[in-house]
């Protein structure tokens, strides 16, 4: 009986192993599944060189996932992106008269932020179109510039803007995201029409008659009132802007960006009137129109990418990976 069993198992053993064959013995299981690129044989059994000892190398494998996240890049035809910016803004009105420097005005700088979607087409062009939250400002200073009244005032904050963009490609990397931006576009601002603020100010000053006063000053009561609405029309803005962009990693990028601005259309007015005692009344007016400046920083995530279909096989060119397409 234990003979005979011994005699079973035995046979067992061999039909199994004459079952498999010697190839598929030695083949890695990522080969004969068909998954990955393996490199040529040649290339597994080469003889060491002298002095190393023998050792097999581990087969190439590559995913086409794997390929288009490292040399892709190159390939891109178009991307869609989200933006998000914050920074700070500067703006300064204008004023019409100042009544012998008694009034004036100066700049306001405040922060900022916009919120954008916008297209790259060949890593070249791109154009973006997005909301920002800026107020325009006006800024009035009663009294002098020693030791002014400021009174400030500031439109409804509400820009819609669309800017194209142009990427300066300089030395080997002109194929990457990352580099010197050119931008122009144009922003429109809603105005609402509606009232500010409405102000009084009395004051005292002292005056002389004549050429060479003699005596005592004479001290007149000087009143000033002023209406801020915001305009009833749409207006605008132009820009011009300079960015520097680069790579945070996978999707994202981080830009520093510089803009200029010209008003296209007042968006906040301030009417003025000034009287000396029971004189003549005599009228100012400052104006916001949205000229000046700003600077921040920009991140974008790119939530989509499409690549030329025609010049990507060239990914599969680089070296330790086979001509043939790779299957999924």
């Amino acid at each position: 009986m234990r003979r005979s069993l011994t005699v079973f198992w035995l046979s067992v053993s061999a039909v199994s192993g004459f079952a498999q064959g010697v190839p598929d013995y030695y083949r890695p299981p990522g080969e004969r599944a068909g998954t990955y690129l393996s490199e040529p044989e040649h290339r597994l059994t080469e003889e060491p060189a002298a002095g190393r000892p023998f050792r097999k190398q581990r087969p190439c494998r590559v995913s086409l996932e794997q390929l288009v996240a490292r040399y892709g890049e190159a390939y891109i035809r178009e991307r869609w992106y989200l933006a998000a910016e914050g920074g700070f803004r500067s703006d300064r009105g204008s004023l019409s008269r100042t009544f012998g420097n008694l009034l004036g005005t100066r700049a306001t700088t405040r922060t900022g932020w916009s919120a954008l979607v916008g297209w790259a087409g060949s890593e070249r062009w791109a154009v973006e179109a997005g909301y920002a939250w800026m107020p325009l400002h006006n800024t009035l200073l009663i009294g002098g510039s020693s030791n002014p009244l400021t009174l400030r005032f500031e439109n409804n904050k509400h820009t819609l803007i669309l800017r194209g963009k142009r990427l300066m490609r300089f030395g080997s990397r002109a194929a990457r995201r990352a580099g010197f931006w050119l931008s122009a576009g144009i922003g429109l601002v809603p105005n609402d029409g509606r009232q500010v603020s409405r102000f009084r100010v009395e004051g005292y000053q002292y005056s002389y008659g004549g050429f060479r006063p003699t005596g005592p000053p004479r001290v007149d009561t000087v009143r000033m009132t002023g209406l801020t609405t915001v305009s009833p029309r749409l207006s605008g803005l132009a820009e011009l802007s300079a960015e520097y962009s680069f790579k945070m990693g996978g999707r994202a990028e981080m830009s520093l960006f510089t803009r200029k601005y010209w008003g296209l259309g007042n968006s906040l007015t301030t009417d003025l009137s000034y009287r000396i005692n029971s004189g003549e009344p005599r009228s100012a007016l400052l104006s916001a129109d949205g000229s000046g400046w700003s600077i921040g920083v920009s991140i974008r995530y790119s939530y989509s990418l499409r690549y030329d279909l025609k010049k990507m096989p060239g990914i599969f060119k680089v070296r330790g990976n086979s001509p043939k397409p790779i299957p999924l």
